[in-house]
């Protein structure tokens, strides 16, 4: 099995295990949360309905104590045992059959005005709520309701005296209720916070839950007393469950995040490998082109060299021919060998210019003559137009001559049915600009971003038997860049090929 197979295989591995173990260790982690805070929220609630029930017991045991001591024929007694034994009750009312306070039937621990007051509410409204004419006998019941925004809590009984049926109503202390038998079951050293809340949500007694989420709290009402009253009780362990959720999500975040980083990561190995594969096809390539450009020159070398060697010419005048073509084949070699040598120290980082103060006009005068021969070959005519005004530079001369010689190639190779290429020296503001222009197929526009890369080839010069490195644009870049410049391709197909190397022009030129 090749190696990329191996690597697709382990990264594929790589993600479904990381995603394994986030997927499991959050549902773990979740789970346990979920199992903690309902045992937590169990307890509470079971430790809320206790409370209730304690509370309300000790109610109804203060009411029954009241109902047990009426005697209806000496009712002056309830009034001695409500003073020594201060049960829960704020009143007592004896009503008979009619709902009419029976003479002497009224006890109660208020004082001054609000005595009247409570004879005033009961006759006119509480009497009438309680639903007396529907009582069953000796069954306890109650009505907890706001009067005027104040609350109050009657406890009331039917019983039977003879042949008379009377009905015994109580009021229960509330400020007792609050002050001390909440007090008794709340006050308690705990973990867990008690508060008491009307049908509004005021606090009736308690802490304020302000700052715990409501799902750490747990609400139980009243049901046998005051009914209009619940229970609330939190636990800041919960509250703290509570925030441990939400650092899951932000746990969840991270986790998401770690996966996304290792399928980004993942995701650049495979591009990486990919641009690795596809930088090794190249190079494969190159080296073919090369060794066949190579090849190419040696082979009418070494032919023309032999009949030259064994005199197999007619006259001078074809053997100057047969050294013609020698020297020229030799300067193509040369110039490929410049090329490929070039190329290998710019890929090895190594520093391959010479800078020194030279002539520009000289550098193309130099390329038009060492190109001439290539021109002459493929029947093209160069047109070379130089501005007179062109300064002197800081350059590699023999870098650019290498560069603009590239071009001219390249003209040659690709635009030949053109027939004609233009070379152009011009200074145009702060810049010295070398345009090479060619009248042949043009380039594609969406592959004229990737002509400089190395190796690079176009598609439709692929698809014709013309060889070539893919390494002489890219070299071109690079000479112009190194001068401080850089170089940019104009074309259209159709409409024949213009490549622009530049170079500034320093201060004082």
């Amino acid at each position: 099995m090749s190696r990329p197979v191996w690597v697709y295989l382990l990264m594929a591995a790589v993600v479904a295990a990381a995603g394994g173990l986030a997927y499991y260790g959050y549902r773990y982690s979740r789970e346990l949360s979920v199992r903690e805070r309902a045992v937590i929220l169990d307890t509470m609630r079971e430790l809320a309905e206790e409370k209730i029930i304690g509370i309300e017991s000790e109610l109804i045991k203060s009411d029954n104590a009241v109902f047990r001591r009426v005697d209806f024929a000496n009712l002056l007694k309830l009034n001695d045992f409500l003073g020594t034994e201060r049960p829960a009750v704020e009143s007592v009312v004896i009503l008979d059959d009619s709902f009419a306070v029976v003479p002497s039937g009224f006890f109660t621990k208020r004082r001054g005005d609000s005595i009247g007051e409570l004879r005033k509410l009961l006759q006119e409204r509480v009497i009438g709520d309680l639903g007396l004419e529907r009582l069953e006998f000796e069954r306890r019941g109650h009505l907890h309701a706001y009067y005027d925004g104040r609350p109050y809590l009657f406890s009331y009984i039917k019983r039977a005296a003879g042949e008379r049926v009377y009905y015994v109503v109580l009021e229960a202390d509330l400020g007792y209720l609050v002050s001390t038998i909440f007090q008794q079951y709340f006050a308690v050293r705990s973990p867990r916070l008690y508060q008491v809340v009307d049908s509004a949500g005021e606090v009736v007694y308690g802490f304020d839950f302000a700052g715990l989420p409501e799902e750490s709290v747990v609400e139980i009402p009243f049901s046998e007393t005051v009914d209009r009253w619940r229970l609330r009780v939190a636990q800041p362990e919960a509250a703290a469950l509570t925030g441990r959720s939400s650092r899951q999500k932000v746990d969840l975040v991270f986790i998401g995040s770690a996966l996304i980083v290792i399928l980004v990561g993942l995701s650049g190995v495979l591009l990486g490998l990919q641009r690795e594969r596809r930088a090794n096809e190249l190079k494969s390539e190159f080296i073919s082109n090369v060794s066949h450009e190579l090849k190419t020159p040696l082979s009418i070398i070494s032919m023309f060299g032999e009949m030259l060697a064994l005199g197999r010419t007619r006259s001078s005048a074809q053997a100057t021919e047969y050294a013609e073509i020698i020297w020229r084949e030799s300067l193509r070699l040369a110039r490929l060998i410049d090329n490929v040598l070039d190329f290998a120290k710019i890929e090895r980082g190594v520093d391959v210019y010479e800078f020194a103060e030279g002539d520009p006009v000289e550098v193309v005068d130099r390329s038009v003559t060492l190109s001439a021969q290539r021109m002459q070959g493929a029947d093209m005519t160069l047109d070379v137009e130089v501005d007179p005004e062109v300064p002197m530079l800081s350059m590699d001369a023999g870098a650019l001559t290498l560069a603009i010689l590239n071009l001219l190639d390249n003209a040659v190779k690709y635009a030949a049915a053109g027939r004609r290429v233009e070379l152009r020296l011009q200074r145009r503001d702060r810049r010295v600009i070398i345009m090479v222009r060619d009248f042949g197929p043009g380039i594609a526009a969406e592959e004229q971003g990737r002509i400089f890369d190395r190796f690079y080839r176009a598609r439709a010069v692929r698809l014709q038997p013309i060889r070539g490195s893919g390494i002489g644009l890219s070299l071109v870049k690079h000479i112009a860049q190194a001068h401080g410049g850089d170089v940019e391709v104009e074309s259209g197909l159709g409409r024949g090929t213009t490549f622009r190397m530049w170079i500034p022009i320093p201060a004082g030129g």
